[in-house]
């Protein structure tokens, strides 16, 4: 069946945690694909009162697992070096961390690095075709493998979201959705734009006819112009950043990749969120655990019979939701 199982693995690996006025879940699930390529990351840096940071991520990688689990494995401690982050300007560090990355994975140590992702340990899936491709050819995995990157940074005041590619944050106030984040596709005009000034191509909406993303990590082979800063180059790791102030009517926070999104609108995820946010309630008479909302979401959403999806429902799923201020 190509890059599909012949019956969906439905495995759900989560997570949860509790913080100062929040709490969170994680899940991730293969679902019909062959391997599993999305990570995510969830830290609690600070719970000193007044002072609330945490950081979560969804990595949805591409042509093979290994960038998207290094990401994941190193986002963070790269993060922590930057002044801009000891300072307190977390959009500063969230941009230079996201462009270290790219520069980290074209190093010789980095590349080595990424070689021990691609033998697949079972719970965290395997190396995807064009990652086997590229560990024949040149060793070189990052040219040809890459994620995308949504990550969240949420003090006590705000909510700090970096985009690169089309996983999604969505914020949900009093029962609306507040996208946080915009989906960068080779079809979007100022995208488009970009790209063929750097050389490249759309079509099929796909650059060069290859890849169906516009901004991402990795994807080396796309950022060879020495003449080009980083921002201009055909595939840019450079993320969109936006921010939106916690008050009374903050509710949640979801990130996800798009093998949610393609079979939910952002209003949508946020009211079958609510809806089954007041049935556990009922049910535990307590706070519940956030994974339990995205298990639930997963089943809701997951193809039953892939010939007749339309490929909706068969990718990889990867969710996290945070609670915020015990809304939900």
């Amino acid at each position: 069946m190509g890059p599909y199982l012949s019956t969906p693995d439905k495995t759900k690996r989560s997570e949860d945690g509790v913080a100062s006025k929040l709490r969170y879940g994680a899940t991730g699930m293969q679902g019909w694909r062959n391997t599993m390529e999305d990570s995510h990351i969830a830290h609690i840096m600070d719970e000193t009162p007044g002072k609330e940071l945490s950081m979560f991520g969804v990595f949805d990688g591409h042509g093979g697992n290994q960038v998207a689990e290094w990401i994941r494995d190193n986002f963070a401690k790269e993060m922590f070096k930057f002044d801009s982050y000891s300072k307190g300007d977390y959009k500063t560090a969230l941009r230079e961390t996201f462009i270290r990355m790219d520069e980290l994975l074209k190093t010789s140590t980095v590349k080595k690095e990424l070689e021990k992702y691609t033998v697949g340990s079972g719970e965290d899936g395997g190396m995807g075709a064009m990652g086997a491709m590229a560990m024949v050819q040149d060793q070189d995995i990052a040219k040809s493998v890459g994620c995308t990157a949504c990550v969240c940074i949420i003090t006590s005041k705000e909510v700090i979201c970096a985009n690169s590619g089309d996983s999604r944050a969505v914020l949900c106030k009093k029962g609306v959705a507040h996208p946080l984040s915009e989906d960068h596709k080779p079809e979007n005009t100022e995208e488009k734009e970009r790209i063929v000034k750097a050389g490249g191509f759309v079509e099929e909406n796909r650059v060069k006819g290859m890849l169906n993303l516009s901004r991402a990590l990795g994807d080396l082979e796309y950022k060879l112009d020495p003449d080009l800063s980083v921002e201009d180059q055909m595939i840019t790791c450079v993320p969109d950043i936006r921010s939106e102030k916690i008050d009374k009517n903050t509710e949640f926070l979801i990130i996800a990749c798009d093998g949610i999104w393609d079979c939910l609108t952002n209003q949508e995820a946020c009211d079958y969120i609510h809806e089954q946010s007041k049935i556990l309630k009922k049910k535990t008479g307590s706070m519940f655990k956030c994974s339990f909302l995205n298990e639930r979401m997963f089943d809701k959403i997951i193809a039953e019979d892939i010939a007749a999806s339309g490929g909706l429902g068969c990718d990889n799923m990867t969710s996290v939701i945070i609670s915020i201020n015990d809304k939900i």
